[in-house]
């Protein structure tokens, strides 16, 4: 009986010590104060030799507190749970050296091997959830113990458990308080990004005990996240990380927003858009928890608005001092067009300070000057290569610029413009993710720039021109009001008036319906200045000028060396595959006069150039282009008859086939070419592209309507005669509609 009241007193007095010990365990605020109140009362109150408590990390048994023991317990008892029972952290256990106790478990093995006689365990566990860990008592001696008690230790390790995730919420609290405290200290407007940057990583240091922490900014232009300095730790993470799906970066960052290992990212968050990352890492076998993650995404929370702010503020700031800078470049490009500064000054200092090589081209995409960065002259003939090889697409620009990458090389050709008409081409050598608003609206102005400095320019030539083609009238009028005035200008231009030259006329005819006759005089004036431009290169000498609707050339007799036939052949083709490289419906004409010998000379040589170009005109089947004394009879009838008596001929022989062709069958054209084959209708037919009996009816249609046998020779020269001065003197049709 002694006996039995002895264990139950024992029982009770147990009893007593877990409640008081319980109701004590909930009134610390931190887990290390409750594991070292546990301790100490164990220690106490059962006489015991040792007492440790073990808590669960990582997958690993670590003691935290203990006291006596003549051995290192934090060496012997770190183990791994693998190598221990897996009811350790479930049951109450007990244990003595005389028995064989748990089988295969490492940390009974090292309490025999350390000596301890009898021992028992608290699991630390609440009722279905995992154990945090476990309170072991152990003796030298071997000690009678209570087995009744077990159910006593099993509901005081559950009230433990309650204790520590307690104590851990209040841990977790006072974090959340002192983080609060952290945001309030080290939150004002106007910090720098580096600086914000700085205390974020330094407190996901603090507060997670993490070896390494950075932040990774987002870059919308380049779709990225950049690794943004400062850094603490080792970061093994690239610099760069590129997405291609917004919002799912599970694919690019390690453990973003999951616990339980040793890495761990989480998103920063502003108006509900991801502004960069929090990085934070531990060496291998260390992990993170559930508190460090809800403790980032606290920090977050706040920090991120931060962030986006103190990015806000100084892209804001950036952009003041590149506005400014701006500014002072607009004023030097300003000073340099008031100056009259030549087009390579200017482009010289937009190149610089827009820090990218620039290429100018006038319209023709003929280059004018280039300011190339030093690094890259030796690329200078490729970037011209590029361009020239894209002249078909870059001629067709109208407003917007176009972006060209190719060979690893990227840049964007940029029209400028005076109204609809294009003046030049500006190209810049950048690539299109540097392009913002601020460059944008730089270019903008530097293009402007470029647009009144070729206004300018163009005002001067065609001032230029104008005083030219005044001196060129009075050159070709009969008879000329003041030679002397006439030779002193052409004095002013190196023109030796007094030299034999040989004087051409050029017209074009667009073979499309054009209802605005100024667009169309627009466009004849454009073609011209590339037909100028082409003719420079290969004949420097060559005087180019214009009267009228007509375009004259006039080229020096030395000029054409030994072959003037060879010469002009050679000058119309070069013409015409410059216009038709542009527009293969308009046709030219070339008429070219006799070499002149005194300063009236060139009157009757401009005279005789623009009769041959009408009679040109008038013949399809010629080559477009004749000399004025090749013409044969042309000639006689130019020396013979008067515009009213050639206007009679013509209105007697030929007025009402030219009446009827109004609106019918034009049967102008084709008794014009039956005449010219001589009434081969086999031949004539072929060229007309009609069948023989179409022609047949035809010329007996005509023979009707002019009441003529058209086998008759003497009437077949006469009409002739008709179509070859309604040539010379290029009649319209018009004029013979009305009789």
């Amino acid at each position: 009986m002694k006996v039995g009241g002895s264990k139950k007193k024992l029982k009770e007095k147990i009893e007593m010590h877990l409640r008081s010990a319980t109701r004590k365990l909930i009134t610390f605020d931190t887990v290390q104060e409750t594991l070292n109140y546990l301790l100490e009362s164990f220690y106490n109150e059962y006489t015991c030799d040792v007492v440790a408590i073990l808590l669960k990390e990582d997958g690993q048994l670590v003691p935290k507190v203990w006291k006596g023991g003549n051995f290192n317990i934090d060496q012997i008892m770190n183990l791994s749970l693998k190598v221990c029972s897996p009811d350790l952290l479930e049951y109450a256990l007990w244990g003595s050296a005389k028995e064989e106790g748990l089988e295969t478990c490492a940390f009974a093995d090292g309490l025999k091997s350390e000596n301890i006689a009898t021992w028992f365990t608290v699991p630390l566990k609440q009722s279905e959830k995992t154990g945090y860990g476990l309170c072991v008592i152990g003796f030298y001696d071997l000690v009678p113990l209570i087995i009744e008690a077990e159910q006593n230790f099993t509901e005081f390790g559950h009230d433990v458990a309650v204790a520590i995730e307690l104590a851990q919420e209040k841990e977790e609290q006072k974090r959340k308080i002192k983080g609060i405290e952290w945001i309030k200290e080290n939150t004002f407007t106007g910090s720098s990004i580096e600086s914000v940057i700085g205390k974020v990583v330094e407190r996901a240091i603090k507060g997670t005990k993490a070896q390494g922490a950075c932040i990774y900014l987002y870059d919308e232009t380049n779709r990225c996240f950049t690794l943004t300095p400062p850094i603490h730790g080792t970061i093994k993470l690239e610099e760069k990380i590129f997405i291609h799906s917004v919002g799912i970066f599970d694919h690019y960052f390690p453990s973003v927003e999951s616990s339980g290992e040793h890495e761990l990212t989480v998103p920063l968050l502003a108006n509900l858009k991801t502004v960069g990352m929090l990085y934070v890492c531990h060496k291998e076998g260390h992990f993170f928890t559930n508190e460090d993650l809800k403790f980032l995404k606290f920090v977050s929370t706040f920090v991120s608005i931060q962030i986006e702010n103190a990015r806000l503020y100084q892209f804001e700031y950036e952009s003041k001092r590149r506005l400014e800078k701006i500014l002072n470049y607009h004023q030097e490009l300003v000073k340099k067009t008031v100056e009259g500064q030549d087009l390579e000054l200017i482009t010289s200092v937009a190149g610089s300070t827009l820090g990218m090589s620039i290429l100018l081209y006038d319209r023709f995409l003929k280059p004018i000057t280039s300011y190339v960065q030093e690094d890259k002259k030796h690329l200078s003939k490729l970037y011209d290569n590029k361009i020239l090889s894209r002249k078909p697409q870059i001629t067709q620009l109208l407003s917007k610029e176009l972006w060209i990458e190719e060979d690893q090389i990227t840049f964007s050709i940029w029209p400028i413009k005076s109204g609809r008409d294009v003046l030049g081409y500006l190209v810049l050598f950048l690539e299109k993710e540097e392009m913002d608003r601020v460059l944008h609206f730089t270019i903008d102005y530097t293009i402007n720039v470029y647009a009144i400095e070729f206004i300018k320019q163009k005002l001067i030539i065609d001032a230029r021109e104008q005083e030219k083609e005044s001196f060129v009238n009075q050159l070709f009028a009969d008879p000329i009001d003041d030679q002397e005035k006439v030779i002193t200008y052409a004095t002013l231009i190196n023109w030796n008036i007094s030299e034999s030259h040989r004087v051409a006329v050029l017209s074009m005819e667009i073979n499309e319906v054009q209802e605005d006759l100024i667009a169309v005089e627009g466009y004849k004036t454009w073609l011209w200045d590339q037909i100028k431009t082409e003719l420079a290169q290969n004949y420097p000498y060559m005087i180019y000028t214009r009267k009228g609707d007509e375009f004259i050339l006039i080229v020096k007799e030395t000029e054409e060396r030994k072959s003037p036939v060879h010469y002009w052949r050679d000058v119309y083709i070069q013409m015409k595959r410059t216009v038709q490289k542009e527009n293969e419906r308009v046709q030219i004409y070339l008429g070219i006069g006799d070499f002149t010998r005194t300063i009236k000379d060139y009157y009757y040589s401009y005279i005789k150039a623009a009769k041959a170009k009408n009679i040109v005109s008038h013949h399809p089947a010629k080559e477009g282009y004749a000399f004025y004394d090749d013409l044969g009879s042309y000639t006689i009838l130019n020396n013979s008859s008067d515009p009213l008596a050639a206007e009679l001929f013509i209105k007697k022989h030929l007025a009402p086939l030219i009446q009827y062709s109004k609106n019918n069958v034009d049967l102008f054209l084709t008794l014009q070419v039956y005449l010219q084959h001589n009434g081969n209708y086999r031949e004539a037919s072929d060229e007309l592209f009609i069948h023989r009996s179409t022609l047949e009816y035809r010329i007996e249609r005509i023979e009707d309507l002019l009441n003529i046998n058209l086998s008759n020779a003497d009437i077949r020269f006469e009409l002739m005669m008709a179509y070859k001065l309604y040539s010379l003197y290029d009649f319209n049709r018009s004029e013979f509609c009305e009789v």
